[in-house]
């Protein structure tokens, strides 16, 4: 390679790891009763690239990937194409074991709802990336967790009466360091200017 398109490439790899961000979704700090704020912030909205860092704070908790219609049940179990990520339980206990799922976004026109095993049925959910023209809302999502009381409907619609349409193949990583790394977005971008730059 030689040396200007290394400085293209170095100048691109940089600018792509500066744009991604790591938001940080807290799992558990609150301490209230209400299950509805297991996940602070409930829903986030991330670019290709960035990463959502969960970090378990506080308590027993998982947040496992699922879909709108089954709001509690492992998204692999309602939809075989949906390969989800699952943190299974982390106990935080009173912040003595703090630990952390990361997920980078692949596909950002895309809604990734999750849960929290210990209160969904209680409404302990969340969204990435909700698609503000769909009737598929995190209230509705809410709704529906504790419709079901945590079990899988019978059919495969939502409370609106449509088909989910949600579908995602993650890429997350599970980890016990509750430091945030800061640069993911290169990784997802890496290949694609390795395969341009040599053609």
């Amino acid at each position: 390679m030689s040396h200007s398109i290394w400085s293209v490439f170095t100048l691109i790899l940089f600018t792509v790891a500066t744009f991604a961000k790591t938001i940080v979704v807290t799992v558990g700090g609150n301490t209230t009763n209400d299950a509805t704020k297991v996940f602070q912030p409930t829903t986030v909205t991330a670019q290709n690239g960035d990463t959502v860092f969960f970090n378990f704070t506080q308590g027993n908790h998982t947040v496992t990937q699922s879909t709108f219609a089954s709001p509690c049940i492992p998204a692999h179990e309602t939809n075989v194409t949906i390969n989800g990520f699952d943190s299974s339980f982390r106990n935080a206990g009173a912040g003595t074991a703090i630990t952390n799922l990361e997920y980078t976004v692949t596909d950002s026109s895309t809604t990734v709802w999750f849960y929290d095993s210990n209160t969904c049925a209680r409404g302990g959910v969340g969204a990435i990336n909700i698609n503000g023209s769909s009737s598929e809302t995190i209230d509705g999502f809410r709704r529906n967790a504790i419709r079901l009381n945590g079990t899988s409907p019978s059919s495969s619609t939502s409370a609106s009466g449509t088909a989910s349409s949600t579908a995602a193949s993650p890429t997350a990583t599970l980890s016990n360091n509750s430091s945030p790394r800061l640069l993911h977005g290169a990784a997802v971008v890496i290949p694609f200017l390795i395969a341009a730059l040599c053609f």
